[in-house]
């Protein structure tokens, strides 16, 4: 703990700022007319306080409870002095502090508008429904390029703002991405030809959004913020459900989703507390998630099928000791994954369930594995009955198919 002490140079007697009953630290003194000003933590957070010698009393002139006052200095009777970043003058008198807004005007290079060209500045793309076009984020713009004939559309023309990972709408339309134009990441649905209005909607979560994926009827657009949470937003509407967020932070994010060929599901994988993945199903009519694996495995990218009938991901049982990023003791380990289905509806039949030895000679070797079928009735009392969802798996890898 600091204190701060008073030294009388003609009677050689010392005073002491008052403290606490629990102590403080106290620093940087000032002197301004009659009056000690001072740092101190007393009262939580460093703030600016004040001591008139030879009284008891201390007096806070800041309330800043966010960041410290840090680097407080005073002169010809004013103290400035920063906090969360910024440059605070405080009038002793009126025991008042303003923020000082301070800008620096230069000539940079860098900031000098400038041509700039190369794939190396592409950082999103997608394609159009029909084909027919491209449309990439390139150096903060949303740009559209004809895949043989046609002009390149800058549709958003922004020097001054950011946009970033473009997606076209199922109906080829309308382009959604994401702009700080206004200061804060919103999403923007602007027409693919560059004419007509933008609209612009914001968004709740903790900003830096991306991955936004419309649904294939359209109404719907998911999207993942900064606290990689995964998020619905009906386009009519501008209605926004939170779906699920991640309970674990780590170096990379690992929330994939994809929808249903019928816009009524989301797949999505999430991590459990043990920094497994699991796939959940989120439907949309019931506004509700299913988790569709066991937890025993690692899981990652699902994908439905064009039908709708399965759901594809790929999954690895030995990624264990790679799960833990920190550790180093699996730095020289190797995870395997492979490809497995989950047929999603009951009356659909698996299609490996009656595959047969094709004729020839060049098929040397072929099997199909099924997993757990003893577990996969305990498995699907998991499940709701109104979801449909057969637990019957099957594992397709390379190695089991010997051409």
């Amino acid at each position: 703990m600091t204190r701060i002490w008073l030294y009388d140079r003609g009677s050689h007697s010392v005073e002491e700022i008052p403290q606490p009953p629990g102590r403080s630290n106290d620093t940087d003194p000032m002197w301004v007319g009659d009056r000690v000003y001072f740092r101190s933590d007393r009262n939580g957070e460093f703030n600016l306080f004040s001591f008139l010698p030879g009284s008891d009393s201390v007096e806070q002139l800041t309330q800043f409870e966010d960041f410290p006052v840090l680097n407080a200095n005073a002169d010809e009777g004013t103290i400035v002095f920063e906090q969360a970043g910024y440059l605070h003058l405080l009038d002793p008198d009126a025991g008042r502090s303003e923020r000082l807004r301070i800008g620096v005007a230069a000539d940079l290079i860098e900031t000098r508008g400038r041509y700039a060209e190369g794939d190396r500045f592409i950082r999103g793309a997608g394609l159009s429904p029909s084909g027919a076009r491209a449309v990439f984020e390139f150096r903060g713009e949303i740009v559209t390029v004809p895949a043989e004939e046609g002009d390149v559309r800058n549709l958003t023309r922004t020097v001054g703002a950011h946009e970033r990972s473009p997606a076209w709408s199922p109906d080829g339309r309308s382009v959604a991405y994401f702009s700080d134009a206004s200061g804060e990441y919103e999403l923007h649905i602007a027409p693919q030809d560059g004419h007509g209005e933008v609209r612009r909607i914001r968004l709740e979560g903790s900003g830096f959004y991306e991955e936004p994926e419309w649904s294939p009827d359209g109404e719907w657009i998911a999207y993942s913020d900064n606290s990689w949470s995964l998020y619905l937003l009906n386009v009519d509407s501008e209605e926004i459900r939170r779906v699920a967020s991640e309970p674990i932070y780590g170096p990379l994010k690992t929330l994939h989703y994809a929808w249903s060929p019928d816009s009524r599901w989301l797949a999505y994988t999430l991590n459990t507390l043990v920094y497994f993945q699991e796939v959940h199903l989120y439907s949309v009519e019931e506004d509700q998630s299913h988790v569709i694996t066991e937890g025993l495995s690692d899981v990652n990218e699902p994908v439905f099928d064009a039908g709708g009938k399965y759901l594809f991901f790929s999954a690895s049982t030995d990624a264990g000791p790679l799960r833990t990023w920190f550790a180093l003791s699996g730095q020289d380990m190797r995870a395997s994954n492979s490809l497995y289905l989950a047929v999603l509806a009951e009356d659909t039949p698996s299609p490996l369930a009656k595959m047969k030895r094709p004729r020839g000679p060049r098929i040397r070797r072929t099997s199909v594995w099924r997993l757990t079928s003893t577990a996969s009735t305990n498995a699907s009392s998991r499940f709701p009955s109104s979801l449909g969802i057969s637990t019957d798996w099957r594992l397709v890898t390379p190695a089991n198919f010997s051409i």
